[in-house]
């Protein structure tokens, strides 16, 4: 069995759609045996917020527990702001969110309900999947929500390797080092996937056997030439 991990797509319909697809045709995604992980961050600022969820929420329906959807912060603060407990998501590209869901109110609440649902990281023999990071001094069960969905420097700038490696989005790739390509932190052990395709970047799969990345695949933002 093969791990797919995929980084923030905020939006980005049509490029997840074209990485699924592809991924698929060329043999190195099958979803009926191999498991596939999104990041965080489904809605906000990309030009149809709605489209993504449906789209990762189907393939939840379509292939059970081999897909696994985490938490990011954007649905966080989406479900803050309706709960009354702060206004943050208002700064953060909401009105995309708003447009994409307009004539699907109905939608809208079931997304709701389901982003509430979503877990804050997964863990396997080898790896730990979060949406922003960790704090390395703590075990997983100790992790505090904000580590979990907002860690920035203070999780990639510390250097100390953590009980497994950590792969994270969150923080784009352009502000850690080379562009839009995954960056392998810290000798290797932060491995960060947010490359930033709602800034007219990429969308990034990380590719996974066992404990080793074999590739990474990317689609860049309206790209209609297949997989990078």
């Amino acid at each position: 069995m093969k791990t797919i991990v995929i980084g923030d797509i905020h939006g980005c319909f049509k490029e997840l759609e074209m990485m699924i697809l592809c991924l698929k045709k060329e043999g190195k995604y099958k979803p009926e045996t191999d498991r596939l992980i999104f990041i965080g961050d489904y809605i906000d600022r990309g030009d149809n917020p709605r489209l993504v969820v449906s789209y990762v929420r189907q393939l939840q329906e379509m292939y059970g527990e081999n897909v696994i959807a985490l938490k990011g912060n954007h649905e966080d603060m989406l479900l803050k702001y309706m709960n009354y407990e702060g206004e943050d998501w208002l700064y953060n590209g909401y009105m995309d969110t708003i447009r994409s869901y307009r004539e699907c109110k109905e939608d809208f609440y079931n997304d709701m309900l389901w982003m509430e649902s979503l877990p804050l990281y997964f863990e396997d023999d080898y790896f730990i999947y979060v949406h922003a990071g960790v704090d390395k001094d703590l075990p997983m069960a100790q992790q505090s929500d904000v580590t979990l969905l907002w860690a920035r420097q203070e999780f990639y700038l510390d250097s100390r390797a953590y009980v497994k490696k950590v792969i994270f989005g969150h923080t784009p790739t352009m502000f850690l080092g080379d562009g839009d390509t995954p960056q392998w932190l810290n000798d290797g052990n932060d491995i960060a996937i947010d490359t930033g395709c709602v800034y007219n970047g990429k969308l990034t799969a990380l590719v996974i056997e066992n404990d080793q990345i074999l590739e990474y695949c990317q689609v860049g933002r309206g790209t209609s030439s297949g997989l990078t």
